[in-house]
């Protein structure tokens, strides 16, 4: 009888006994619960917590920054976001009744404003309850189909800022909201890591834009005040693209065009997406924001009907497709959740084309160690001026020069290009685009600048 070979054992190294344990995360980043470093700074700012389509004559339970709350729009059209556990005996007021003032609980009638005030307790009309107990509440806006919340102290509210990139004329924002089974951080840090597009979004076997996408970009990062913006500048032939995308801190993120392809000349065209990524809970967020359409649509790619809840006009953002599709096919949500529930940032292995994440990372750091000593953080739009964005994207007729290094040529482009959009901030909408493009227009042919950027390899 032949016998088979006898199995060997592979060649190598294998270290998977000494490095068994995955490292725990940095909670100081990613832990966003009531007196949580991160959770204090995260409450701070005005973000938004549900589409206005998801509030309708039922209260809405929601959970934000590890709270239950109850959200819900009043008889006379007054949005309120309340504690969801009743003052009275803490049933929840998911099951209230909505007033023509405020909403009353199922289980005894007790009866709130939308402020916290205590309208009526009509088990126990003579206690005198009412006159010293507060429900807790939180300040809300609706502004173009999101409902938005403040829920830090109310001695510390800020403005709310209301970017260029909101009231665009010519404009149309369709809201939408997605759940992800992660951390916030991983998710925020996709818009600050432009290298992934090469790779996670244009495989060989699926392009999921255009064609142009599957070209690795150099890549050049801009510190402000409140926000960093990242210039991503690719030569296709005689053109240079040069796309810029914004986060403004903690994590609001503007994308430009998805269906743009860089191979015809255009001057700072703008936005296809608005974004934050909220946190749930310490493992659980959501993304939520618009899509733009209007004039920026200008391919016609864009699916108004597909857009809403858990559910988007491109692919590979929900996580709804099968499993074994997915895995052929990843897209941003499973390179995001595929870091776990919170991602272990001392596994990791940082290189020079992460320079976005570690400046993210830190600019929150110390955005969060300011509130923890008292300070102020930075933010758009205090003064009472509006706030620009500078997303944008902008295709040059730039083509080669003979004994000039490309690559150096194109982080020239990109710094000119970064420059020319902050240069507008000194101008008023129309005047500003105009400005802008006008200016963009004119940027010589030889560019002349020392700056610094990545190619990933």
């Amino acid at each position: 009888m032949n016998q088979s070979p006898q199995p060997r054992p592979p060649r190598g190294v294998f270290r998977g006994h000494e490095n068994p344990i995955r490292p725990p995360e940095d909670s100081e980043l990613t832990h966003v619960g009531l007196g949580t470093p991160c959770g204090e700074y995260w409450r701070r700012f005005w973000f938004p917590v549900a589409m206005t389509q998801e509030v309708t004559d039922l209260p809405l339970r929601i959970r934000i920054l590890g709270e239950d709350l109850v959200l819900f729009r009043d008889g006379s059209g007054r949005y309120g976001l309340l504690h969801m556990h009743c003052s009275h005996r803490n049933t929840s007021l998911e099951f209230g009744l909505i007033e023509e003032r405020g909403i009353s609980c199922c289980y005894h009638g007790w009866h709130y404003d939308i402020d916290g005030t205590i309208l009526a307790t009509p088990g126990d009309p003579e206690s005198g309850v009412r006159e010293h107990v507060r429900h807790g509440t939180y300040p809300v806006i609706e502004y173009e189909g999101l409902v938005f919340a403040y829920m830090g102290p109310s001695a510390e509210m800020p403005q709310f800022p209301v970017f260029d990139t909101f009231e665009l004329p010519g404009g149309d924002l369709v809201p939408y909201s997605i759940s992800m089974p992660c951390n916030w951080l991983q998710v925020a840090e996709n818009t600050t890591d432009p290298i992934h597009v090469a790779f996670l979004h244009s495989r060989k076997r699926d392009i999921h834009f255009a064609d142009t996408w599957g070209d690795v970009r150099l890549i050049q990062w801009f510190e402000g005040e409140w926000k960093m913006n990242v210039a991503a500048s690719l030569r296709l032939g005689d053109m240079v693209w040069v796309a810029i995308q914004e986060i403004v801190y903690p994590a609001n993120g503007s994308v430009t065009y998805l269906w743009e392809d860089g191979t015809e000349e255009k001057y700072f065209t703008r936005l296809g997406l608005s974004k934050w990524s909220v946190p749930i809970d310490d493992t659980h967020c959501m993304v939520i924001g618009w899509r733009h359409f209007g004039d920026i649509d200008v391919r016609r790619m864009g699916r108004r009907e597909m857009i809403g809840k858990q559910s988007l006009d491109f692919p590979g953002q929900t996580g709804t497709e099968p499993y074994s599709e997915r895995q052929r096919d990843p897209n941003d949500f499973e390179a995001t959740v595929g870091q776990g529930p919170i991602s272990s940032h001392a596994a990791e292995n940082l290189v020079v084309h992460d320079t976005g994440v570690a400046m993210l990372r830190r600019r929150l750091r110390e955005g969060i160690r300011a509130v923890q000593s008292g300070e102020h953080v930075s933010m758009p739009g205090q003064d009472g001026s509006t706030p620009y964005c500078y997303a944008q994207s902008t295709v040059l007729p730039i083509s080669p020069k003979p004994g000039r290094d490309d690559d150096q040529m194109l982080l020239e482009i990109g710094k000119a290009v970064y420059d020319t959009v902050a240069s507008g901030d000194a101008y008023s909408e129309p005047e500003r685009t105009e400005k802008i493009r006008d200016a963009l227009r004119e940027l010589p042919q030889d560019l002349r600048f020392s700056g610094s950027g990545t190619r990933a390899h």
